[in-house]
């Protein structure tokens, strides 16, 4: 058989291999990338920061840049230390950047800097260590891109309001987050308390994320 030909079917073949790959996993996330698998376990664990005690409320004016730079950033793996149980890896977003020290044995994760700010990185008499929670806008735009669910339970109250799961739907975007009262990481399953504003009432309303799905479990007029 000639070159050519023996090329034509090389190609076909291989065209359709990867048309069948597509097929198969066009669905699923390539959380099992290097870089996808460390922005997955930040984002799935608790990212704590040490800040001085008296900027309680610095921790809320950096969260929206610090997820910015995981859920939009790219790792630079030339510039992370990954030699050592608590590993260092470097993300930069734009002209933005940030080190967060890993462990994935112990579901660790910390905010070791941002940009040109150092955090520190043991808890002192003047430290304060918390959580850095996911901002409005990211979450919001996380809950956009999963399928949504009603649970049956929902869907009866459903029956016995002037609403529909449109509403709901339609006016997600105004969700307001309760970080005291949700559970983000200590069930399988994150759940997320807060308010939703439908025609301008004021809802309480509780969600479930899992498997790409967004859930709606429970609301309450306000």
């Amino acid at each position: 058989m000639k070159f050519s030909n023996r090329l034509k079917f090389y190609l076909i073949g291989f065209s359709l291999g990867l048309f069948l790959v597509y097929s198969i996993f066009k669905d699923r996330s390539w959380d099992w990338l290097p870089e996808n698998k460390v922005k997955q376990f930040l984002l799935e664990n608790p990212l704590r920061i040490y800040t001085d005690k008296n900027q309680q409320t610095y921790q809320k004016d950096i969260s929206k840049n610090i997820f910015d730079i995981i859920i939009n950033g790219d790792v630079n793996f030339s510039k992370s230390k990954t030699d050592s149980s608590l590993k260092k890896y470097v993300i930069e977003y734009e002209e933005a950047h940030a080190c967060f020290g890993v462990s994935f044995e112990d579901s660790l994760c910390r905010v070791l800097s941002l940009n040109k700010i150092n955090f520190n990185l043991k808890n002192d008499s003047l430290s304060l260590d918390s959580i850095i929670h996911i901002d409005q806008v990211n979450l919001t735009n996380r809950f956009s891109k999963m399928e949504k669910k009603f649970t049956k339970a929902f869907i009866v109250k459903l029956r016995n309001s002037p609403l529909n799961t449109e509403d709901f739907l339609k006016n997600l975007e105004s969700f307001n987050v309760d970080w005291n009262t949700s559970l983000p990481f200590k069930k399988l399953n994150p759940q997320y308390s807060g308010t939703i504003k439908i025609s301008n009432i004021t809802y309480q309303i509780l969600l479930e994320t899992g498997n790409k799905k967004l859930r709606f479990k429970d609301f309450n007029q306000l």
